[in-house]
């Protein structure tokens, strides 16, 4: 009612704002929030659209009458019949209305799920309309809108309602078990700093307390123990990443629920629509937080193998990885662009894939040579280091 009565006032607001500056369309909108005031009709009401769009000034007592019948036995289907039968209706109002009656999908809230994806729809069909009347239109916002526009009646026809896409991150403002679990990829970066202090220490360490000897006196190549020391450092990170997943079930669940838990991941490739479980989603997308990890725990690594200060390795490595997205962002915006070619620049590959960094065409293949090029680097310093470092 509280509401109710706030939009019931800002009706009343308009009334006096038209009244004291009388546009040319002064009548009509007087009638129009007189009658949102008579029927209290809220914005989110379908009716609200079909009193806003329509010319009541013109109407006669009789089609008036006609009208206030249709709103007051909220009779959506004689009004969409008559606004497809008048035309002059866009791409995106001539769909949805056509589908609605087909499909007999009232505005009710029972089909509020049905009736957000047919809003998405019906808007998207209207920006294709425009932007293809447009000669200032971007092909990106115009593939944009088709891949709404495939995406929605995918789910309609489907009658997949929800779609993990839309879950993906907690800015998207709908807090859901997806949205949640997934913004717990962010606990991989606090794995990324145990590994890296692992990593940082685990050869330094050995040297600057004298350890080393112990090692060498066994009948093995420095190289073996070099790479066993270092697939130990990733093996334990992709164990306490497993961990962080599993962990993250349950705990999402106790605070979140477990209502959508099946929801598919729904995304557009070549102009079709492809279905995949959100649980292999979620899977691919804490493997790709976890590229960072692994190539600062490596860096780590090689500079532990040089030299016999442990906080030196894991300073330097801990900067860049807290450091490097500053770093790509000013290079960014002094436009250099050789700043791709830099390890930090290409260590977050879902944003490369989805194509949102801050380097124009940075492919995923380019990304993932820059990284393999470093690492093998690295893994090279810390040989080279390792094998003719003194005891």
């Amino acid at each position: 009612h509280e509401y109710e009565y706030d939009v019931i006032n800002d009706y009343k607001s308009q009334i006096s704002i038209i009244e004291e500056t009388q546009p040319e369309d002064a009548e009509n909108q007087l009638l129009q929030y007189n009658l949102l005031i008579d029927y209290e009709l809220d914005y989110n009401d379908w009716r609200y659209d079909m009193i806003m769009e329509s010319d009541l000034a013109s109407m006669n007592s009789t089609e008036l009458g006609q009208f206030k019948n249709i709103i007051s036995a909220n009779d959506w289907k004689t009004y969409l019949q008559k606004r497809l039968a008048e035309g002059n209706l866009t791409a995106g109002k001539k769909w949805a209305y056509s589908y609605r009656l087909e499909n007999n999908i009232s505005f009710d809230e029972q089909y509020e799920k049905q009736n957000n994806i047919i809003y998405s729809v019906m808007n998207a069909k209207d920006q294709i309309e425009m932007m293809s009347n447009s000669l200032t239109a971007s092909k990106s916002e115009l593939s944009e809108a088709e891949e709404f526009v495939l995406l929605g009646t995918y789910q309609l026809e489907h009658n997949i309602l929800e779609n993990t896409a839309e879950q993906t991150s907690l800015d998207t403002g709908e807090i859901s078990f997806w949205s949640v679990f997934l913004a717990n990829k962010m606990i991989v970066l606090v794995v990324g700093f145990i590994i890296i202090v692992l990593a940082g220490g685990i050869v330094a360490s050995e040297f600057s307390q004298g350890t080393i000897k112990f090692l060498l006196v066994n009948p093995v190549k420095r190289g073996k123990i070099l790479m066993a020391k270092y697939f130990s450092c990733i093996s334990y990170g992709y164990i306490l990443i497993a961990a962080v997943f599993l962990l993250s079930i349950p705990i999402t669940g106790l605070f979140m629920g477990f209502d959508g838990i099946n929801t598919p991941y729904l995304y557009v490739e070549n102009g079709t629509v492809h279905e995949m479980s959100s649980w292999i989603y979620a899977v691919k997308v804490y493997l790709l937080s976890s590229v960072i990890v692994v190539v600062m725990a490596t860096l780590a690594f090689a500079i532990s193998s040089l030299v016999r200060s442990s906080a030196l390795a894991i300073g330097i490595s801990v900067f860049f990885m807290c450091a490097g997205n500053t770093i790509t962002l000013i290079l960014n915006q002094l436009k250099q662009d050789w700043g791709r070619y830099l390890i930090f620049s290409n260590t977050d590959i879902m944003s490369i894939m989805e194509g949102s960094s801050l380097f124009p065409s940075h492919t995923l293949s380019l990304a993932i040579t820059v990284i393999a090029a470093h690492m093998v680097v690295f893994l090279l310093t810390a040989w080279d280091g390792f094998t003719k470092k003194s005891i």
